[in-house]
C-alpha cells in the first residue's frame, strides 16, 4: 500500500555526507541511514524504503557489493539505487548502471540536481504503486462485465490509454534528462503495463473457464436437439405416419420457426466458442507479458525449442506453408524452455499469416564462436520499412481487429533479451521476411 510519506534510505560511511543528503531530503521524506553496507542492506530488507542513494566506496562491503545484494533478493530487488560517489570515471558509472541502478550521481554533489533527480525517481516510484493499486481496483470491474470479449476489448483500451499516457510523460521528459534516463521511463512504463496485464490475465482466467465449459456442454445439448429434430422429421415422413401427426409436427416446426433456430444456434455456438478460445489465447499472451508464467532453466538443443513449436502449430501450417528445415548440430543452451517454445511459436504462426496464399518457410537453426542461432523466413508480403520499426512495441499490430494482440513480437523480443540475446528482422516488400534468434552460446566463456 503506498504510504503518505515516501522513505529514502541513504548507505554512506561518511556522517557529513549522511547529515547534507538528511538535511536536503528531510522535508520532503523520511530519511534513513546506515553508516556502512551491512547495516544499509539489513536496513533496506527491514524498512523497504521506496528508493535507495549508494556510496561506492565503503569498508568491508563497498556499494556495488551491497547493489548485488539487493538485487539479488527478491524481497529488495525493485528498490530503485542511485550512487552517490567520487568515482566519475565512465567505466564506473557503466558498471555501476549495468548492475541495476537507475542513476549516477558524482561527487562533489550539486544538490539542486540531487533533490530534482531524487524527485523524479520517487514520482516514478509513486506512479508505479499507485499503477499497482488501480490493478487491484480493476479486478472488481471486470467481474462485473456481461461478456468477456466485450470486457477484453475494454481492458485493451484502457491499455492503449495507459500506453500513449505513458509515451507522452517519457516524451515531455526526454527534453530535460539525458540517454540513460530515457531508458529508465521506459522500464517503468513497461512494469506497469506488465503489472496491469497480469491481473486483467488472472481476473478473465476464471469466468472464461466457466464460459468455455458451459458453451461445449452447450454444444453437445444442441447436436441431440438437431438429431432429435430430424428424427421426428423422418417418422412425420415415414410412410406409416399418420397425416394428422404429419400436419402436427409440420405446423409446430413452422410455428416455432424451428427451421431457422436449429441452423442459426448451431453457428452462433460456434462463434461463441471460437471467441472464447480467442479470449484464452489474449489471456496467455498477456500472462507471458507480465512474465507470470515462470520456468526453471535447463540444458536444451534449440531445434527441439523449434520442434516443440511446429508441434503445436501444425494444424494452422498444413496445407498453407511448405516448411522446410535446416538443422545442424548446435550446444546445447542453459535456457527457459518454455519461454522459447513461445518464442518459435509466435514466429512460425506470424509467418503463416504473412502468406497470403500457399508459400514456403525455412527454418535454420546453426552456431558460430559466440551464438546459437535459429531463423524463421517466410514467402509473404513482406514488412514496410515505415513500420519495421515499431513491430516490437506492446500491442502494436497490423492484423485485421480480433486476429491479432500486438503482444507476440513484443513479448519475444523481451523473452530473448532476458536470455542476453538478440531477435534481429531483416524483410524486402512483396518477397517475405526473416526473424533470427541469436542466443550466447552458453558452453564457451563469455568474451
Amino acid at each position: 500500500m503506498l504510504r503518505k510519506t515516501q522513505r529514502v534510505l541513504v548507505i554512506d560511511d561518511a556522517p557529513g555526507n549522511l547529515e547534507i543528503l538528511s538535511d536536503l531530503m528531510s522535508d520532503e521524506c523520511e530519511v534513513l541511514c546506515a553508516l556502512n553496507g551491512y547495516d544499509g542492506a539489513e536496513l533496506a530488507l527491514i524498512e523497504q524504503p521506496d528508493l535507495i542513494l549508494l556510496d561506492v566506496m565503503m569498508p568491508e562491503m563497498d556499494g556495488y557489493e551491497v547493489c548485488l545484494k539487493l538485487k539479488g533478493d527478491s524481497r529488495t530487488r525493485g528498490i530503485p539505487i542511485i550512487f552517490v560517489t567520487a568515482m566519475d570515471q565512465e567505466e564506473d558509472e557503466a558498471r555501476g548502471l549495468e548492475m541495476g541502478a537507475v542513476d549516477y550521481i558524482t561527487k562533489p554533489i550539486n544538490l539542486p540536481i540531487v533533490r530534482a533527480r531524487v524527485r523524479n525517481h520517487l514520482e516514478l516510484r509513486r506512479t508505479e504503486v499507485t499503477l499497482y493499486e488501480q490493478t487491484a481496483a480493476l479486478h472488481q470491474e471486470v467481474a462485473e462485465h456481461r461478456a468477456a470479449r466485450a470486457l477484453l476489448q475494454r481492458q485493451q483500451e484502457e491499455l492503449e490509454a495507459l500506453n500513449r499516457g505513458l509515451e507522452e510523460r517519457v516524451a515531455a521528459e526526454v527534453t530535460q534528462s539525458r540517454e540513460k534516463d530515457q531508458a529508465l521511463m521506459q522500464q517503468a512504463k513497461m512494469a506497469a503495463i506488465g503489472k496491469l496485464a497480469a491481473g486483467v490475465a488472472h481476473e478473465i482466467n476464471n469466468p472464461m473457464a466457466y464460459i468455455s465449459g458451459n458453451l461445449n456442454i452447450l454444444s453437445k445439448y444442441f447436436d441431440k436437439m438437431v438429431r432429435f429434430d430430424r428424427m421426428i422429421r423422418e417418422i412425420a415422413y415415414s410412410d406409416t405416419a399418420e397425416p394428422m401427426l404429419r400436419d402436427a409436427i409440420v405446423q409446430g416446426r413452422v410455428l416455432l420457426d424451428m427451421e431457422h433456430i436449429l441452423g442459426d444456434g448451431v453457428e452462433l455456438i460456434s462463434e461463441s466458442c471460437d471467441g472464447a478460445e480467442r479470449v484464452r489465447k489474449i489471456v496467455l499472451a498477456l500472462k507471458s507479458f507480465s512474465r507470470v508464467d515462470m520456468q526453471e532453466k535447463e540444458f536444451v538443443e534449440i531445434s527441439d525449442c523449434v520442434e516443440n513449436a511446429l508441434n503445436m502449430c501444425y494444424n494452422e501450417l498444413s496445407g498453407v506453408a511448405t516448411i522446410r528445415k535446416e538443422y545442424e548440430p548446435t550446444p546445447a543452451l542453459f535456457c527457459n524452455t518454455g519461454e522459447l517454445n513461445q518464442v518459435f511459436l509466435n514466429l512460425l504462426v506470424n509467418a503463416e499469416q504473412a502468406l497470403h496464399a500457399p508459400g514456403e518457410i525455412t527454418i535454420r537453426c546453426w552456431h558460430d564462436d559466440a551464438f546459437v542461432n535459429a531463423s524463421v523466413s517466410d514467402t509473404g508480403t513482406g514488412i514496410p520499412k515505415d513500420i519495421r520499426e515499431r513491430i516490437f512495441e506492446p500491442f502494436f499490430t497490423t492484423k485485421d481487429i480480433g486476429k491479432g494482440t500486438g503482444l507476440g513480437l513484443s513479448v519475444s523480443h523481451g523473452i530473448i533479451r532476458k536470455h542476453q540475446g538478440e531477435l534481429l528482422v531483416e524483410s524486402i516488400v512483396g518477397q517475405g521476411s526473416t526473424f533470427t534468434v541469436k542466443i550466447p552460446r552458453t558452453d564457451v566463456a563469455p568474451a
